[in-house]
């Protein structure tokens, strides 16, 4: 089976079980995390975006944007997954569909969930970092 991204639109059994186990790290409480991503999921003003193997979702973040900016939080990938490029493809997808809507950059935003290993990993894939955010240009 093959890797792929796309943008969740409707939810699945399947969908909901893998969303727990890939935000359990940051989210404890399976209530929360499934109320959270059905909140998610009927807001029009962000997107859920995952990858796909084998049938199962193994990483996933939101994407939000304005005239010129893609935002993108809640970067993740299965524990079990990691170092595979998974979050390399995610993260490149992500890019992608920005320039393919026109905007200029890709934001992160740094908060509490940026670990030194996600700060590491923006920086190799090219995001510039400052005081605040991460910043890729396209």
């Amino acid at each position: 089976m093959r890797l792929s991204a796309f943008t969740v639109t409707e939810s699945t059994p399947q969908l909901l079980i893998d969303i727990i186990k890939l935000y359990r790290p940051f989210q404890h409480d399976e209530a929360d995390i499934k109320n959270s991503f059905e909140t998610l999921l009927q807001n029009d003003s962000q997107t859920l975006f995952v990858a796909k193997f084998n049938d199962r979702h193994i990483g996933g973040l939101i994407m939000q944007n304005d005239a010129t900016t893609l935002f993108l939080s809640c970067i993740a990938v299965r524990d079990i997954t990691q170092q595979r490029g998974v979050g390399k493809y995610l993260v490149q997808r992500a890019i992608e569909n920005a320039k393919s809507l026109g905007l200029e950059s890709v934001t992160v935003v740094k908060t509490v969930q940026i670990t030194a290993e996600l700060s590491a990993f923006l920086i190799h894939l090219g995001f510039n970092e400052q005081a605040s955010e991460f910043s890729f240009n396209c």
